[in-house]
């Protein structure tokens, strides 16, 4: 007996709907996956280029710290250089002054020249004329002078003087 003027139709399990449905849930799952994938295989890759860059930091931190240590080395070089050539300048004007202090009439032989001490040796035709002309300045500019003559056959001096300055500390 039948209690239905339609006959029955076929039940499936997936209706049409429900298929697309279902579809479009695989669909957004396998979206969501892959990005998920995405963004571990970004991740890793990120973490090896921090990793590349820091060891690529220290390297580089190194590099600076050795140049850093060649500068200073340079640096003391050229202070070094400097400092050499302001000795010679004052050096090349001390000899300057020394010889336009030295008179027409006294004759040098011999120059020694250190830092707090300066010896003359030389010929002059009288004491006095090396006493009045060149000792003089000697004893302005130095803080003790003394000279030794020998006397030349010919009637002039061999002399030795020696000038020195107090050394002080710099």
């Amino acid at each position: 007996m039948n209690y239905s003027f339609t006959q029955p139709g076929k039940k499936t399990f997936l209706r049409k709907v429900s298929r697309i449905w279902w579809g479009y849930i695989l669909l957004t799952l396998f979206i969501f996956t892959g990005f998920v994938a995405i963004l571990k295989v970004q991740g890793h890759y990120m973490q090896k280029n921090a990793e590349t860059a820091s060891q690529m930091q220290k390297i580089l931190l190194e590099e600076i710290k050795g140049f850093q240590e060649q500068l200073i080395v340079e640096q003391e070089k050229v202070q070094f250089t400097e400092y050499i050539t302001h000795q010679n300048m004052l050096l090349k004007e001390s000899v300057e002054n020394l010889f336009d202090l030295i008179p027409e009439q006294i004759t040098l032989n011999k120059i020694q020249m250190e830092q707090y001490q300066l010896i003359l040796y030389g010929t002059t035709p009288s004491k006095q004329i090396y006493t009045f002309l060149l000792e003089v300045p000697l004893r302005s500019i130095f803080h003790q002078s003394r000279a030794d003559f020998y006397m030349l056959p010919n009637g002039w001096y061999n002399f030795v003087s020696v000038s020195k300055l107090e050394e002080t500390e710099q």
